[in-house]
């Protein structure tokens, strides 16, 4: 059984720390008591990425968390694990739900923004934000764009499950303390022991 690690709470949120390989829904199973639309869930990582998860409290912050994403005010910043050398860009690709890139005007917009930070013989870590947040957004740009994650699992199930994708830090402005609201979620062990131990080869 998973454990629940609270990174934050109020009278109008939750904020946990998701670990890999556990679906959203499941792990919070029997633990949430509210009627809310999805139990209060405002955002949604797939099984195979770790990191920050917000679970609005009451119906008025839930709707406007909704708005500001709407709005677009909201930054929500990454990590990854790839295993090509690139170094900073953009990609501005229209996505369709299923497992494919569609660039065409009538599908949503979808950006993605990447930075590398650090690197090692074998494997960069990058810094990525999205300025959307379309489901498995990241996974299929950075695919498409032939920037791999390493140990991809989504694409590839036969490869190890490791922890290669984290929500790390998430803003926005909260009326609750009138001021800019920041979150930083620390970088799983995991992560960190990956690429140490490519730096000491």
């Amino acid at each position: 059984m998973h454990k629940i690690k609270i990174e934050y709470y109020d009278k109008n949120i939750i904020i946990i720390n998701k670990p890999v390989g556990v679906e959203i829904f499941s792990l919070l199973k029997n633990k949430i008591k509210n009627n809310l639309p999805n139990k209060g869930i405002l955002n949604r990582l797939d099984k195979y990425t770790s990191g920050i998860i917000l679970i609005a409290r009451n119906l008025m912050f839930y709707f406007f968390y909704k708005k500001i994403i709407l709005k677009k005010i909201i930054k929500k910043n990454y990590i990854t694990i790839v295993e090509k050398n690139n170094n900073s860009g953009f990609i501005n690709l229209s996505i369709y739900k299923k497992r494919k890139i569609l660039i065409k005007k009538f599908f949503k917009k979808s950006i993605t923004f990447y930075k590398k930070i650090k690197n090692s013989y074998k494997n960069n870590i990058y810094n990525i934000y999205i300025k959307t947040g379309r489901t498995h957004q990241i996974r299929k740009h950075l695919n498409f764009s032939n920037i791999i994650i390493k140990n991809e699992f989504y694409y590839n199930k036969n490869l190890k499950l490791i922890n290669t994708l984290h929500h790390k830090k998430i803003s926005f402005f909260y009326p609750l303390i009138m001021k800019n609201f920041f979150l930083y979620c620390n970088i799983p062990t995991e992560m960190k022991k990956i690429f140490l131990i490519n730096i000491l080869k």
